[in-house]
């Protein structure tokens, strides 16, 4: 999905709210000069889009935390906004490292080049510099690539049963001798009633 995707996902959001109830609502509160329109919607999208956090967004629009909570409990579409540009963002993000550590892509660079210029004999009457454009592929990148590996893997597999390992050992040291004794005794009876 391009920024542009999202944008037009956005304006369609934006023209779910009803912005004479919400400018009506805001004039009721301490917000009462501040107009909601749908350039103020677009422009926290793209604000989430480049990654600013809710703080910056708020200095943007000069509104305290007070004032903020305030909009945002008036207007509670801007939360599912920001949570969009902001997820949308974290997978521009994550595909540009993806490609960036599988190498292969091919960036456009230019580059002065020395070009001389010959008579019939071949002698040298003069030179000039040229900007010449060339691509040039990108080497993957093995250290980033592993990174992304080890992360994605230690997410979907590992580092889950060795926390729940951990925090069950925990209880077990945790527990007093009483409270052991009370266990074994209860596995014991159990054992004899499945033997039965």
């Amino acid at each position: 999905m391009a920024k542009s995707e999202v944008l037009d996902s956005v304006n369609k959001l934006a023209k779910t709210v009803d912005m004479k109830l919400v400018n009506d609502l805001l004039s009721q509160t301490e917000l009462r000069d501040f107009e909601m329109n749908k350039s103020t919607i677009t422009n926290i999208a793209e604000w989430c889009l480049n990654g600013e956090s809710d703080n910056e967004i708020r200095k943007r629009l000069s509104l305290n935390k007070h004032q903020w909570a305030i909009l945002v409990t008036v207007c509670p579409t801007l939360l599912i906004i920001m949570k969009d540009s902001r997820a949308l963002a974290d997978v521009v993000i994550a595909g540009s490292l993806f490609q960036t550590a599988v190498g292969g892509k091919r960036i456009k660079k230019q580059q002065p080049m020395r070009v001389k210029e010959y008579d019939e004999k071949g002698i040298v009457i003069g030179e000039h510099y040229e900007i010449v454009e060339y691509e040039e592929e990108l080497p993957p990148n093995p250290l980033l690539l592993k990174f992304l590996a080890e992360h994605k893997m230690s997410e979907k597999l590992g580092d889950v049963q060795v926390d729940k390992e951990s925090s069950y050992k925990k209880m077990v040291d945790s527990l007093s001798p009483d409270e052991r004794a009370l266990i074994e005794a209860m596995k014991k009876a159990s054992d004899l009633n499945a033997n039965k």
